[in-house]
């Protein structure tokens, strides 16, 4: 009885503090964690006080009924309850909004290196491994991620040149021995002979942010072991300088040499003459272009030298072939519409004038001579696989001498390059010229050449190329043709990059309608090429 009597006792004394009389009658209030998150004062404010954690009333805000009752009929405020109170003092009923973090992310949890642990306890800042020095682990260490395979080199034999300042230099050098079945590349007497061939050049190409400077070289000699009076030089040299004056206008100049050799029996050189005559040509071009949104005007001269050695025929006699040296001033003018970025349609117009050091040459004609060539061509790159220039057109040239019949022939100029696969490369070109002779009763001739290549990689280091060429030439004033068929075999066997071994096999045919003029030829090859 006496522990009912204490637990009565207790529970009166607790509901004076849990519940109070109103004016409009008794309101009870059963405290709750969810409506209260005000620490000690949460109970008083669950029952309709306004009493603080200290017991005593806040100050009451400007407009508020400093009692906590409404104007109207004197009822207490009634409280809102939701997931948050809201501030103390404040009406608002809506729960307030847990909203998201605004700003960067937080930087990731501190980690230490793996092999930081070694020295765990050590009382090092820092840890060593080999030459490296790495951060303790006071330091935010980013996720490793995973690491990228290095990019596979597409040309790994390719030469990589030497730096001349801005320039890179890329030379080399080839020593071969072969087999000539007709060195002297005539039809009757045939002497073959092994021979060794030594060739050398150089390419060089500006590093430069604008402007721009090429040049290429190259340059052979021919010794044969049993035919000495075959032997012959041959180079090959070209030099372009491109200087940007702003974004639409450029000026170029270039410079250029060629050193070539005659047969013997060929219409020019007397047969039975002594040793092979050079030719050699050197000249140069200057000139710019200027840039008119999607149109392109170039306007180039050039003059260049033509100069011939003479021939030693049988029995002393010489062949007065210097008698047909010339210069030859030309000017062309280009201009380029940009149809669309792989698509520039052109028109080419060229004039030029060929004035030789002696009035009458040595079978007396005056072959001084004025001609003019206009063609129309575009360049094209098509999904990147089919790109080139092709052109055709009209020209002519008119002599001076009125015995000298005028050439006027179409001519047609083409050079093509196509990616068949990524080992496969397959290129054409296609040329039409106007050029120079000694014949008696000839004006000149008109040649025609066309070139079929093809390229294979069997292997990232082996190469192969097959290449059938066809050359045309006709003399114009006398009935002499000569067709001449040419098919090679070429490999190259990259040791590395500075060293390639290189092996060829040439077979020509020229045949003429004059008479002896005609021969075969075949010639084998064996080298090795240094490059840088």
């Amino acid at each position: 009885m006496l522990q009912v009597a204490g637990l009565a006792a207790a529970v009166a004394a607790v509901a004076p503090a849990s519940a109070q009389q109103t004016s409009g009658g008794l309101s009870t209030t059963i405290p709750s964690l969810r409506g209260s998150v005000d620490g000690a004062a949460g109970g008083a404010a669950a029952v309709g006080g306004d009493l603080d954690a200290a017991g005593a009333p806040p100050p009451a805000l400007p407009g508020a009924d400093p009692a906590g009752t409404s104007a109207a009929g004197g009822t207490p405020a009634a409280r809102p309850r939701g997931r948050f109170a809201p501030p103390k003092g404040t009406a608002k009923t809506e729960d307030r909004v847990r909203r998201p973090r605004v700003g960067p992310p937080p930087l990731p949890e501190l980690q230490a290196y793996p092999a930081s642990l070694r020295l765990r306890g050590s009382g090092a800042a820092i840890d060593t491994v080999g030459d490296a020095l790495r951060p303790g682990p006071t330091v935010a260490a980013l996720p490793i991620t995973a690491r990228l395979r290095t990019r596979i080199d597409d040309t790994p034999f390719d030469a990589i040149g030497y730096d001349v300042g801005s320039l890179r230099l890329t030379p080399y050098v080839t020593q071969s021995f072969g087999f000539d079945s007709n060195p002297d590349q005539i039809q009757t007497g045939l002497r073959p002979s092994a021979f060794e061939r030594t060739e050398g050049g150089f390419g060089l190409a500006s590093q430069w942010s604008r402007n721009q400077l090429t040049a290429s070289f190259h340059g052979g000699y021919d010794a044969f072991f049993s035919a000495p009076e075959a032997n012959r030089p041959d180079a090959v040299g070209l030099a372009d300088y491109r200087f940007d004056v702003d974004r639409d206008t450029t000026l170029d100049a270039e410079a250029r040499f060629a050193l070539d050799t005659q047969r013997v029996g060929s219409p020019e050189v007397v047969n039975g003459a002594q040793g092979r005559p050079l030719i050699s040509t050197f000249g140069g071009a200057v000139g710019g272009a200027e840039q008119f949104g999607r149109l392109d005007l170039a306007l180039h001269g050039s003059l260049d030298r033509t100069a011939y050695d003479n021939a030693q025929g049988t029995g002393g006699v010489l062949q007065d072939l210097a008698s047909e040296n010339f210069n030859d001033a030309g000017l062309r003018l280009r201009a380029t519409y940009e149809m669309t970025p792989v698509l520039r349609p052109f028109v080419d117009l060229f004039a030029d004038d060929r004035l030789h050091d002696s009035d009458l040459d040595y079978t007396g004609y005056r072959r001084d001579s004025v001609g003019a060539t206009g063609q129309v061509g575009s360049t094209f790159e098509l999904t990147r696989l089919l790109s080139g220039e092709v052109s055709a057109g009209y020209g002519g040239r008119s002599y001076e001498d009125a015995r000298l019949k005028s050439i006027a022939s179409p001519v047609f100029n083409g050079a093509l390059s196509y990616a068949a696969t990524p080992l496969t490369a397959i290129s054409f070109r296609a040329a039409t010229s106007f050029d120079e002779t000694t014949v008696a009763g000839a004006s000149g001739t008109e040649s025609r050449s066309v070139t079929l290549e093809v390229t294979h990689a069997l292997m990232r280091n082996l190469t192969i190329t097959g290449a059938i060429s066809y050359l045309n030439t006709e003399y114009v004033g006398v009935p002499i043709t000569e067709n001449t068929l040419s098919e090679t075999l070429k490999a190259e066997y990259r040791l590395s990059r500075s060293l390639v071994a290189t092996a060829s096999f040439n077979h020509e045919r020229l045949n003429s309608t004059l008479a002896g003029a005609s021969f075969g030829q075949n010639v084998a090859l064996l080298g090795l090429r240094w490059q840088r």
